[in-house]
């Protein structure tokens, strides 16, 4: 009778069968043709795909092409490469895909601020002209205060719009956050002046170092700092990374639910069904990947998908909306058309303002040898060239856009007021050159002029080292002291004096930010 084999010998048999029948499976398997998910089509891609972004790197849309471009080069085993062409908002980038065939190899990573943009600067036809084909996620615009120094809630920063006008931080003017902020603060009630930064960064920022009220942005600029704080929600539901905040619809304001920056794909119009389908099957193989869901998770994003059609309804409803408030705002294009003697600021009306001060100047320089004011021709010959260039500023910045409900002072302002200062010292000196005053010696003359020079250069270049105001303190008394002034005290005074009024105006009351230095 044969002996029984051991426990142990036929436990180590059986595994070496399951071995050999799992290594068998597996070579049939991987002798099988594998199936691609997406569908066939004849002769496409023939080329690297090209994603082409409207920012430079490092930017959200940037980020999401960019996760989006590895995962599809695998689903689709072919390369994809990000391409970035910042410039007009979109618009160079817009651009850049229409000059190219119809032919799928080149597609458009788009948002929502590409649609404000496009009716901002008047070139709808873009919107057009493209094909929006994936609607893939979107997040909703959230109003961040300072928690260590502004309102610790919805109510406090309700209450505190009772007592003054609150200036909302945010990003352009015009653009996708400025026409969300205006909208949230007419149906809440506020009166909001919004003031626009280069960046996002820059507005939070602003906002840490106690220049606004709040930033109008998204959920994850929140997460930059311990003391940003989100204080309503600008969605249909309380956001899962910041559980505390509330929806407006919570507070009772309704009609918010949707202020939100959108994300997805597009390319020219024109590409054929086949490719368009096989875009479809792609975007759905990539967004159902683990992968993307997990690199999301922290971002305060919703992920989902919307077709072309649903996608289109979109774009038309951002569109028609942005043509209200930008109208409503005075920021349309046809609102700026140069009319009477905005003309002359533009064109051939410029050339000719240039071309008759020059005259001026030249009539004068002839003439006034012969007459009484020949002593100071040349000064005065000079002074009469800086007011005509003074002018001619006045009339570029007729071409500028005026005061508006958005920004009460416009960029015209602060150049005319320069302007408004220089023409009344020109026309006084101008009258004291007549009185015929004994001119000083011409070598005097000519080295006083040049130190004059000299120290204004320096005070130039002191300015973004030490800052504005510091250099101001040091340059105006050397100046006045210089040209001939002892009165210290009226020195001081008329020092002092342009500092506050610097701080005060251009500062505080017209938002124009003076060089701090490397303080």
């Amino acid at each position: 009778m044969p002996r029984a084999l051991p426990l142990t010998a036929l436990l180590l048999a059986f595994l070496v069968a399951f071995a050999l029948l799992g290594g068998l499976s597996t070579s049939v398997l991987a002798n099988e043709p594998q199936t691609s998910p997406l569908p066939e089509v004849d002769g496409f891609p023939s080329q690297p795909i090209r994603l082409i972004v409207y920012t430079s790197p490092g930017g959200l849309i940037d980020v999401t092409a960019r996760r989006f471009a590895r995962l599809a080069q695998e689903v689709a085993d072919h390369p994809f490469a990000v391409i970035n062409r910042p410039g007009g908002g979109g618009i160079v980038a817009f651009e850049e895909a229409l000059r190219e065939p119809a032919d799928g190899h080149r597609l458009l990573a788009v948002t929502r601020s590409n649609i404000s943009k496009m009716v901002a600067s008047g070139r709808e036809d873009l919107i057009d002209r493209i094909d929006w084909h994936s609607y893939i996620m979107d997040n909703p615009h959230v109003l961040i205060t300072n928690s260590e120094e502004g309102p610790g809630d919805w109510t406090e920063l309700l209450a505190a719009s009772q007592n003054r006008d609150q200036r909302w931080l945010g990003v352009d003017i015009g653009g996708v956050k400025h026409v969300s902020g205006v909208k949230m603060a007419e149906i809440a009630g506020i009166d909001m002046r919004w003031i626009p930064y280069g960046s996002g960064g820059e507005a939070v920022a602003a906002l840490l170092g106690g220049l606004g009220t709040a930033y109008l942005g998204n959920p994850r600029d929140a997460l930059t700092s311990d003391r940003l704080r989100v204080v309503v929600v600008a969605a249909d539901e309380r956001l899962r990374a910041f559980p505390d905040a509330p929806t407006f619809a919570e507070l009772g304001i309704e009609g918010l639910e949707d202020e939100l920056i959108w994300r997805g794909f597009a390319f020219r119009k024109g590409v054929p069904d086949e490719i368009r389908g096989w875009y479809s099957a792609l975007i759905r193989e990539v967004l159902h990947d683990p992968r993307w869901v997990s690199s999301w998770q922290h971002e305060a994003v919703n992920l989902r998908y919307r077709s072309s059609a649903d996608f289109q309804r979109i774009v038309d409803r951002d569109r028609e909306e942005f043509r209200q408030y930008l109208a409503q705002l005075e920021l349309l294009p046809e609102d700026h058309q140069p009319g009477g003697i905005r003309r002359l600021s533009q064109g051939t009306g410029l050339f000719g303002a240039i071309g008759t001060a020059a005259a001026l100047v030249v009539g004068l320089a002839l003439v006034l040898p012969r007459r009484t004011g020949r002593p100071r021709a040349g000064e005065l010959a000079l002074l009469v060239a800086l007011s005509s260039s003074a002018l001619i500023l006045l009339l570029m910045s007729l071409a500028l856009p005026s005061a508006n409900p958005v920004d009460p002072i416009g960029a015209s302002g602060v150049p005319r007021l320069w302007i408004a200062f220089l023409l009344p010292l020109a026309a006084w000196q101008v009258w004291t050159c007549l009185k015929l005053l004994p001119p000083e010696p011409e070598k005097l003359q000519t080295a006083r002029t040049l130190a004059t020079v000299g120290l204004f250069l320096a005070y130039l270049l002191l300015i973004p080292v030490i800052g504005y105001l510091l250099a101001s303190l040091i340059y105006m008394p050397t100046l006045i002291w210089f040209l001939g002034y002892r009165r210290k005290r009226v020195i001081a005074a008329l020092t002092v004096a342009w500092l506050l009024f610097s701080e005060f105006v251009f500062q505080r009351l017209l938002h124009v930010d003076l060089p701090r230095g490397f303080w």
